[in-house]
């Protein structure tokens, strides 16, 4: 780990902001999934409806990431970044307000834009503030944060789910949100 201690305040900043936003990405990603067979069962969602539904996502996620690679390259990795978290998070969060499947649709659409648009700045972010010898690690901690993600949401599901149902597991999506303050604050 001596590469990171030796990296600038500025460096490492930029690489917690970058593994943060791609962790939680992961998180209210993966929390669809984990609540799935509950939501089909409570929206009467067929399987087909539900890999539909999935796929929507997934082709707003690459609209997502070139949309927010544009915003990126104008207006900065880090306005792009914060944009791209609050709207996974917010909308997420949403999504436990849905009573049809065309709202959580709708939802899971927005959802899946800001999810696509987060990893575009927070990599583009992570490559152009770390030294050439250091950006192949730097961007593997980002990488590896994926599973921390999908580890919380695992953990959020089981905890709240069996007590507070599906709804309250995406309400969870909206903490997300919080990190944006301090990537305002301390990541330029």
């Amino acid at each position: 780990m001596s590469w990171y201690r030796a990296a600038t305040p500025q460096q490492r900043r930029a690489l917690i902001a970058a593994s943060l936003g791609w962790m939680l990405d992961s998180m209210d990603f993966m929390i669809s999934s984990m609540v799935l067979a509950y939501l089909m069962k409570d929206l009467g969602m067929s399987k087909p409806m539900a890999g539909l539904l999935s796929s929507f996502g997934q082709l707003s996620a690459a609209a997502g990431g070139l949309v927010f690679g544009v915003i990126a390259d104008r207006f900065g990795r880090t306005r792009a970044m914060i944009g791209s978290i609050a709207i996974y998070s917010v909308f997420t969060a949403l999504c436990g307000f849905s009573q049809t499947i065309t709202q959580l649709a709708v939802l899971r659409v927005i959802v899946g834009f800001g999810l696509g648009g987060e990893f575009a700045s927070g990599a583009a972010l992570v490559s152009e503030s770390w030294p050439a010898q250091h950006r192949g690690k730097a961007l593997g901690v980002v990488h590896s944060s994926w599973a921390v993600g999908y580890g919380l949401a695992a953990l959020a599901t089981g905890l709240l789910l069996p007590r507070w149902g599906w709804r309250v597991v995406f309400f969870v999506g909206a903490l997300p949100a919080l990190v944006t303050l301090w990537i305002r604050r301390s990541v330029e």
